[in-house]
């Protein structure tokens, strides 16, 4: 029987990190809540620069996790946070969700 190698722990949250953050631009494309999602996501990259300090013995920084992507200007959305989206906008389906 073959076994497959499990990542590590550290991996792990990491792969995890990425499942559930992968589609923020695509929901918040139809959601509209600046505030709050700052004031949420504000502790992410803290969280990534502490653990990239721990793997750089304390020279890293968060510079270094980001890689420079071309981004296009998104109209904000007429939808408020949490609301129902309109019957005219497209619905992701579970393919493209996972």
């Amino acid at each position: 029987m073959d076994t497959v190698p499990l990542p590590s722990p550290l991996l792990t949250e990491l792969i995890a990190l990425r499942a559930h953050t992968r589609h923020l631009g695509w929901l918040s494309e139809r959601e509209h809540c600046p505030a709050q999602y700052q004031r949420l996501a504000r502790s992410v990259p803290q969280d990534l620069l502490d653990g990239w300090l721990a793997q750089t013995d304390g020279t890293g920084r968060l510079e270094d996790l980001i890689q420079a992507l071309a981004h296009t200007h998104r109209q904000a959305p007429s939808t408020h946070c949490g609301s129902p989206m309109a019957q005219s906008q497209r619905h992701m389906t579970t393919g493209e969700f996972t």
